[in-house]
């Protein structure tokens, strides 16, 4: 368990990074940062604060 403090910030970082690969400023938008995003359970299977 690595990522215990910060993993919503490292997570976003990588959602960020893949979606302006793809050239697109909203990393909502880009289906690369969705499935990494996905992959760390970002809006489903999250746990609810």
């Amino acid at each position: 368990m690595a990522e215990k403090s910060g993993k919503g910030s490292a997570t976003a970082k990588k959602a960020n990074a893949k979606a302006e690969k793809e050239g697109k400023k909203n990393p909502r938008k880009s289906s690369a940062a969705q499935s990494e995003l996905g992959k760390k359970g970002g809006k489903k299977g999250g746990k609810k604060s």
